[in-house]
C-alpha cells in the first residue's frame, strides 16, 4: 500500500508561499477596511446617518490585533538571537495576517485585553511554539480565538436583546418564530454578528473571486465545504418545514450568508498548512468541517461551529495524509460517491431530528393553549 508522506515545513516554495501570503496579507486588509465601513453604517443613532464610535472599536480591534502579533513574534525572535529577516517587510506580512485574522474572527464587544490574550496565546502557543510558519498543527488563529472564547464567554457576551440570525435559528426550537429580515438585510450586514469580519458579505465574495483568481485558497478545500453547507442546510431546510421550497431557502441564506460560513471558505477552511496535501484528503477534509459544522449548528448547543469544525479537521489531517492512497481517477470516484452517500445521510438524520424538535414544541404550546 503506497501512503503519502509530507514533514514540515508544509512550504512547497517560499517564493509562491509569500506570493500566497501576500495575497492573502491584502484580501485581509481589504476585509478590515470592509469591517470598519459596515459597522460605521450599522445600529445608527436617530439623530445622524453614521455610528462612529462602533467604527473607531473596531479599527482599534484590527490595530491592536496586528499590533500585538508583531510585538510577540518579534520578541521571540530577539529571545532567539535573530531579527536579521525583519529588515524586509515579507517578515511583517505573517505576524499581521495573524493579528488581524484573530480580531476579524472576534465579536465587537471583545475587551481590549482579551484581543491581546487571543493574539498572544495563538501567535505563541498556537504557532511559534511549534517552530512558526510551515510547523504548525493547528491554525494559530482559531486556536487563541477558542482560548478566549471557553474562557472569557461573559466578557464576549452581546448585550441583553442583540441576537444574531444563527441565534435566532435557535429559537425556532425554543419559541417558534423568528424575526424577519430581508435578503438586502443579510447581504448588507443589517444584523448583530458573532464576528466584526464576517457581516461584510460582498467583500467577502469578492475576496473569495479575488483568492481564486490568485490561488491563494484551494477551491477543492473551499468548494467543497461550501458545497456540504448548501446541500446539509437545504436539505434538512426542507424537511424541517414539512418540504416547503421558500422555508427551506431563507433557512439556506442564513446559514451561507451569516455567521462564519463564507469568512471561513475564503480565510479559514483553505489555510494550506494545516489542511491536508493530495486532491482526494482536499475533499474530505471540506466535506467534513462543512458536516461537522452543519452538526454543530442545529444539534448541539453551540451557536456557530466552524472553529470546533476546522480545529478537528485539522486533528485528522496528519491521518488522513497518511492513509489516503496516492491520487488516480479510481480513489476520486470513490471517495465523492462516499462523501455524497454520507451528507445525504447526515443531511436526512439532522433533518428529522429537527423536525421532530419542531413538532415537539408546537404539540406543547398547542397543549398549554388548551389547559389555559
Amino acid at each position: 500500500m503506497k501512503f503519502i508522506t509530507k514533514k514540515p515545513p508544509i512550504i512547497s516554495s517560499p517564493d509562491k508561499s509569500y506570493k500566497r501570503q501576500l495575497a492573502l496579507h491584502i484580501a485581509l486588509i481589504i476585509m478590515a477596511l470592509s469591517a470598519i465601513n459596515a459597522n460605521l453604517f450599522y445600529n445608527v443613532p436617530e439623530d445622524t446617518w453614521y455610528n462612529l464610535d462602533q467604527a473607531f472599536t473596531v479599527f482599534g480591534m484590527l490595530v491592536v490585533g496586528a499590533g500585538t502579533a508583531f510585538i510577540v513574534e518579534l520578541l521571540y525572535a530577539l529571545s532567539e538571537g535573530d531579527t536579521t529577516k525583519f529588515k524586509s517587510y515579507k517578515a511583517f506580512v505573517d505576524p499581521i495576517n495573524t493579528g488581524l485574522l484573530i480580531a476579524l474572527l472576534l465579536p465587537i464587544t471583545t475587551p481590549t485585553y482579551v484581543l491581546v490574550l487571543a493574539v498572544v496565546v495563538g501567535t505563541y502557543v498556537g504557532k511559534l511554539v511549534f517552530g512558526g510558519r510551515g510547523y504548525y498543527i493547528f491554525n494559530p488563529a482559531l486556536v487563541g480565538v477558542l482560548f478566549v472564547t471557553l474562557s472569557f464567554g461573559t466578557q464576549l457576551a452581546f448585550p441583553e436583546g442583540v441576537v444574531t440570525p444563527l441565534q435566532e435559528l435557535k429559537m425556532v426550537f425554543t419559541e417558534g418564530s423568528m424575526q424577519t429580515m430581508t435578503l438586502l438585510d443579510y447581504i448588507f450586514g443589517n444584523f448583530p454578528e458573532i464576528a466584526i469580519g464576517s457581516t461584510s458579505v460582498i467583500a467577502l465574495i469578492v475576496m473569495f473571486i479575488y483568492l481564486s483568481i490568485t490561488r491563494g485558497i484551494d477551491l477543492r478545500l473551499s468548494g467543497s465545504y461550501l458545497i456540504t453547507v448548501l446541500v446539509m442546510s437545504f436539505g434538512s431546510g426542507y424537511i424541517l418545514w414539512a418540504f416547503d421550497n421558500q422555508s427551506a431557502l431563507s433557512y439556506v441564506i442564513v446559514n451561507l450568508l451569516t455567521g462564519l460560513t463564507l469568512f471561513g471558505a475564503v480565510f479559514i477552511v483553505p489555510e494550506s498548512i494545516s489542511s491536508p496535501t493530495s486532491r482526494e484528503t482536499k475533499i474530505i477534509y471540506g466535506v467534513t468541517i462543512g458536516l461537522l459544522m452543519m452538526l454543530f449548528r442545529t444539534v448541539s448547543e453551540n451557536v456557530e461551529g466552524l472553529i470546533y469544525a476546522v480545529l478537528f479537521g485539522n486533528m485528522i489531517t496528519p491521518f488522513i495524509n497518511r492513509t489516503v492512497k496516492r491520487s488516480n481517477a479510481k480513489s476520486l470516484r470513490i471517495t465523492i460517491v462516499v462523501l455524497i452517500v454520507v451528507v445525504l445521510v447526515a443531511t436526512v438524520t439532522i433533518g428529522f431530528m429537527l423536525q421532530g424538535r419542531l413538532i415537539e414544541l408546537q404539540e406543547a404550546v398547542t397543549m398549554i393553549g388548551g389547559m389555559i
